[in-house]
């Protein structure tokens, strides 16, 4: 008996996503994936995919470029290349994992056979950062699909409210795993990772500020890392007091760089204003660094108190402070233990084992509806 074929979309910026998931589903699907790579500052790059074409006879990995800004008028032209390769590969399923968010994208999504199309949401209401068109966006085209899969359980309960018609699909985001670090960790002091492009919803202010006022509180025994492209008004130099306890690397962090990057360092901290869901904690999760969160419920959806991590109040800076105190005060068999616990809970709900059945049951849900409506129609 062949196998049924998905037609799989995936974005450059969510590569990390999937490359998790694509490889061990073979064994049950073909697989047609389509890469759309951006016109600058991909993440990835196409001989970090040819691996998996060699390994699998029956995956084919399509990588479509775009030349151009996502909101140049020219960009309609890729997307309609993606249209044509998913029509050709007449697959059973298509997975769109783009988000609909860009006009440019409604003439495709236009033409997707929403009976056999699962398309992607992380979010289930429109942030401020997000602006209008994608509100205008999510509007026009949610409304109209059939299947929808998200990642978080509170995101998911949003859409439904905003957008009732879809059946909605929820699976957690897989582990990021960018390889093996070849570091182990520090012991010169207790050691604060933040990690990312820092936009203002990020909050990197606060843990600036929190950083500081420990210091001057007499903490030592502590450094706070951050690392990734700057992208809020005030610079570094105009936030820190304390240079020495603090390591900045403003600058896009390549792939290879991460692991050390994470696994060098005592824990994770996320200071985010407002979010959906975090990729950066599953790269903290697949390396096991437990996390500092701000109690969004996108992070409340994940992070489990004294399991994988620690909330603070959101944008309370006195709440942060006693967090990271506490953090310093540990003992390596406190902190240890804390990892092991954390290990535990991260293989049982996260890892690629974990998650693979969701995935095979939202998909032959989806084959199994499109099996009966084609036998009802064949019926009249």
């Amino acid at each position: 008996m062949s196998k049924k074929k998905i037609s799989w979309v995936t974005p450059d910026y969510f590569l990390d996503v999937d490359i998790p998931i694509v490889p061990n589903l073979l064994d049950e699907y073909d697989i047609i994936w389509i890469i759309l790579f951006p016109w600058r500052n991909n993440r990835y790059k196409e001989e970090d995919l040819s691996k998996y074409a060699e390994k699998y006879n029956n995956l084919s990995i399509f990588c479509v470029h775009s030349k151009y800004f996502r909101y140049d008028p020219r960009t309609f032209f890729v997307y309609r290349k993606i249209l044509k390769l998913i029509e050709r590969s007449q697959a059973n399923l298509i997975y769109f994992n783009i988000v609909l968010d860009n006009p440019l994208l409604y003439s495709l999504f236009k033409w997707l056979p929403k009976d056999k199309c699962v398309i992607t949401a992380h979010d289930g209401s429109i942030k401020s950062i997000m602006g209008s068109v994608t509100k205008l966006m999510f509007r026009k085209c949610y409304p109209n699909c059939k299947y929808v899969n998200m990642f978080s359980e509170s995101q998911a309960a949003l859409f439904k409210i905003n957008y009732p018609g879809p059946e909605i699909f929820v699976i957690p985001l897989a582990l990021k795993d960018f390889g093996v670090p070849n570091v182990t960790l520090r012991n010169d002091c207790v050691s604060f990772v933040s990690f990312g492009t820092m936009h203002a919803e990020k909050n990197i202010q606060l843990i600036i500020e929190a950083a500081n006022q420990l210091f001057e509180e007499g903490v030592r025994n502590f450094k706070v890392s951050i690392n990734g492209v700057w992208r809020i008004s005030d610079t570094p130099n105009q936030l820190i007091r304390y240079p020495e306890i603090f390591e900045i690397r403003n600058t896009l962090i390549p792939n290879n760089d991460i692991p050390n990057l994470f696994c060098s360092n005592h824990y994770a901290i996320y200071a985010y204003k407002e979010m959906s869901q975090s990729g950066a904690v599953k790269v903290a999760f697949n390396y096991y660094t437990p996390v500092i969160v701000s109690d969004l419920p996108g992070f409340k959806d994940e992070v489990e108190e004294n399991i994988n991590g620690y909330f603070f109040k959101s944008e309370n800076i006195d709440s942060l402070k006693d967090v990271m105190r506490k953090c310093i005060d540990k003992t390596t068999e406190d902190y240890n233990a804390l990892v092991g616990r954390m290990r535990d809970n991260i293989d049982r709900k996260y890892s690629v084992k974990a998650l693979l059945p969701k995935y095979k049951a939202m998909f032959s849900k989806v084959l199994n509806d499109e099996e009966i409506d084609s036998m009802i129609n064949n019926t009249d």
